[in-house]
């Protein structure tokens, strides 16, 4: 295949099939005789293959069914996930040859970063960022887990739910998943930091890096215009400020909702680390310290948009994204609130196109939870609308937090929620992709005529 035509595949595709490439290798993987230490259905098998590589976390068979290859076959997958196949075959390629400027741009578009020429770089910072900050948390995780485990399973421990965290992943080797450290504040704050940063995207770790960079060297920042200087863009600017309001809106939420409820018994600092580590974990990862079905409606409800809503683009994580949530605000604060014709973020004026797309995204997306939770009211008629919900939004947006009915889905319902997880993890990024590539000529225009809204 030439390189011209292997350029007008189209991104989203290539994205498809390197995640449903992995997720075949893995569930062969995991279906290997020395990866199980129990019969397990192939169903189950590919679920779980799924939704590690998913990034996802929920799950319908305890880790423990799987022997230590098989949960470092996981741990692959979720390694692989979080990072992309095909961010990790640029990677491995840039360091045996120079990209040329046909895959530059192909990498560029996978990796929804404009600057095709700096694309080596920001590969390497993606590896260098990944890899330093889990062994860092990996680190900080075995002081206290020596506590819970012998060294050799601690360091393991460590190593799994580090990574498992900073790709948002939420795939926790204990069966009850983290409620075990409830009042273990320096695994849940570090657990949460390591997810927030695998949550607000590597697009926003290069700049930040580059500023830091600066600084140190002491370079003044670059000038944009008569008087001004800018230390970030829009987009970072737009994902920190969302990504940081939104674990304080939820934390909040979660503790004045709960503090009577699920972590009544706990001391006043545990309680604010609980709803710090749950706001955060919500959104992309899916660790919970709590027990999900004993949350109130309230608390669900709210989990829910937060999950909705999910990480930042370029990410570990998936959800309609932080700066989709943002742009689609900001439309109907300027546009209905405001009665503004142009949308304005930090005395940006943004691009209709991009209006449109983070419209159409959020449409999508209810469309698709819409659909699915449907599929699981026919054929898993034994739980109540709000755990299939709740189901429905959790795979889409792998958040992977469940209110325990996963294991318990039909056949035809776990079938259901893989597919819906595969969509989520690709999702809008693939529906970006497709909307910015090739545009038909349109060498005509029909009349305007008015139509009565609203």
């Amino acid at each position: 295949m030439s390189s011209k035509k292997f350029f007008h595949i189209s991104p989203g595709r290539i994205l498809l099939a390197s995640f449903v490439f992995v997720i075949a290798t893995g569930t062969l993987l995991l279906c290997l005789p020395q990866a199980r230490v129990v019969n397990i259905h192939f169903i189950d098998i590919l679920f779980t293959a799924t939704s590690a590589t998913c990034v996802t976390g929920l799950h319908v068979i305890p880790m423990s069914y799987f022997s230590l290859f098989g949960q470092c076959v996981i741990l692959a997958l979720i390694q692989i996930g979080g990072l992309g196949l095909m961010t990790l075959s640029f990677f491995l390629i840039s360091l045996i040859m120079n990209l040329k400027l046909i895959t530059k741009l192909v990498a560029g578009q996978l990796l929804e970063f404009e600057f095709f020429s700096k694309i080596t770089t920001f590969l390497s910072l993606i590896i260098a960022m990944t890899f330093i900050s889990e062994l860092i948390g990996a680190i900080i995780l075995y002081f206290p887990l020596r506590g819970f485990f012998e060294p050799k399973l601690a360091i393991f421990h460590a190593a799994f739910h580090s990574i498992s965290a900073f790709c948002n992943s939420g795939t926790c080797l204990l069966s009850n998943n983290l409620i075990n450290y409830t009042q273990q504040p320096i695994i849940l704050l570090t657990l949460a930091s390591l997810i927030f940063a695998g949550g607000i995207g590597f697009i926003v770790w290069y700049e930040l890096g580059n500023q830091t960079f600066s600084l140190l060297k002491k370079k003044k920042p670059k000038e944009v215009g008569k008087g001004t200087r800018t230390t970030l863009s829009l987009h970072t600017k737009i994902v920190l400020t969302t990504s940081i309001l939104l674990i304080i809106f939820g934390a909040l939420t979660f503790f004045f909702l709960e503090q009577h409820n699920t972590i009544k018994g706990l001391s006043l600092f545990n309680k604010i680390a609980n709803s710090i580590f749950m706001s955060t974990t919500t959104r992309t990862a899916g660790f919970n310290t709590i027990n999900m079905s004993q949350l109130s409606l309230p608390t669900l409800f709210i989990f829910i948009i937060l999950m909705f809503i999910g990480a930042s683009p370029n990410s570990t994580g998936s959800g309609i994204k932080t700066t989709t949530f943002a742009l689609f605000l900001a439309t109907i604060l300027s546009i209905v609130l405001k009665n503004k014709n142009d949308v304005e973020i930090y005395g940006r004026k943004l691009p209709t196109d991009q209006i449109y797309r983070a419209t159409i995204i959020v449409a999508l997306g209810l469309c698709w939870i819409g659909i699915i939770t449907f599929i699981l009211l026919l054929t898993d008629k034994n739980f109540t609308f709000i755990q299939i919900v709740f189901e429905a939004v959790s795979s889409f947006s792998t958040s992977g937090l469940s209110t325990g009915i996963t294991p318990h889905l039909s056949s035809l319902g776990k079938i259901t929620i893989i597919i819906s997880m595969l969509i989520g993890r690709i999702g809008s990024l693939t529906l970006v992709l497709a909307l910015t590539t090739q545009k038909s000529s349109q060498l005509y225009s029909y009349p305007e005529e008015r139509v009565i809204i609203g």
